[in-house]
């Protein structure tokens, strides 16, 4: 194959329709090996009208997104979510899309308790800090040590269970804990979600040129699947000292800020890495309650009130 070649092919890859009425039927489908499954995934599908319905009871939906792994994402969607239950009284859900390694379920401290099926639906666990409603997969296999090993069709048919046959019931927010990158997952929850107009994206990152190099995958993504990015989140920039309090800096520079300004994002906030949260996020223990003074715990709680008050703008 020439460059020339491969050049072409690279251009059919990120074209690809797959979220669209196209998909499999569009000249750049053409000798891709999806083709016929997303041929196959055209028309209306039958199981949109109840997602719809499940999900119109929920206020806000929000994407947590990250383009690197070992971001904090998870961490991110945890500390966000408990500001948002505990700070502002709201009703909070979320849904564990990292399906080939959910942590959620050890984050909100409800490992080893299974998901009850009753009949409105699955019941989703409940948090023993600020009563968060919680799906995971990691709740629906035996063992915190069995592989998860699904195709993309199978994985996109868990999510859609997610969002159809669990009963949320009303909820001000839901956050939607996605895996790196931008893959099944992605473009599954974007599709499901299309009829209730999610709120937006949050995007993680760190300062480091690696992950910040990523950054700009995902905003493309958002721009092409029509996802509003509503901000980002940088974290672990700096190290609270568990003894003195004070904060140091780990990595130089403001990088995350200017590639927020050169793509017209606002910078949610910045979370530093404080040893006794990341205690409290091992063991199950709410932060909020543990440590409020903590640097980490007053970002997360300005972060979630800038976050209550674009969603409430747009």
């Amino acid at each position: 194959m020439t460059s020339s070649d491969e050049g072409k092919l690279f251009d059919r890859l990120v074209e690809c329709p797959a979220n669209s009425e196209d998909a499999g039927k569009s000249s750049v489908c053409e000798g891709c090996p999806g083709q016929a499954l997303c041929r196959g995934q055209g028309g209306e599908d039958p199981d949109q009208e109840l997602i719809d319905i499940r999900m119109g009871a929920i206020q806000h939906k929000i994407l947590v997104l990250s383009g690197k792994g070992g971001v904090g994402k998870s961490t991110v969607t945890y500390l966000l979510s408990l500001a948002l239950a505990k700070c502002h009284s709201m009703k909070v859900g979320v849904v564990d899309l990292d399906i080939c390694g959910p942590s959620i379920p050890k984050l909100f401290n409800v490992e080893n308790k299974p998901i009850v099926q009753s009949p409105y639906g699955w019941k989703p666990l409940i948090s023993p800090s600020e009563s968060i409603k919680i799906v995971s997969v990691g709740s629906l296999i035996e063992s915190d040590k069995t592989s998860v090993i699904f195709r993309g069709p199978r994985k996109t048919g868990l999510i859609k269970r997610f969002l159809k046959d669990t009963f949320w019931g009303k909820l001000d927010f839901l956050i939607c804990d996605t895996p790196p990158g931008t893959s099944d997952e992605h473009m599954a929850i974007v599709k499901l979600l299309k009829n209730v107009k999610p709120d937006g994206a949050v995007i993680v990152t760190t300062r480091q040129e690696v992950a910040m190099a990523t950054i700009k995958k995902e905003i493309s993504f958002c721009k092409k699947m029509g996802v509003s990015i509503l901000g980002i989140v940088e974290n672990m920039g700096g190290f609270v000292c568990p003894c003195c309090k004070e904060m140091s800096e780990l990595f130089p520079g403001s990088g995350v800020a200017s590639l927020a300004n050169s793509h017209g994002i606002p910078v949610l906030g910045h979370l530093p890495v404080d040893p006794l949260i990341t205690e409290c996020c091992e063991n199950g223990r709410n932060p909020l309650d543990s440590y409020p003074e903590s640097p980490v715990v007053q970002s997360a709680m300005e972060i979630s009130k800038t976050l209550i008050n674009i969603v409430n703008d747009t």
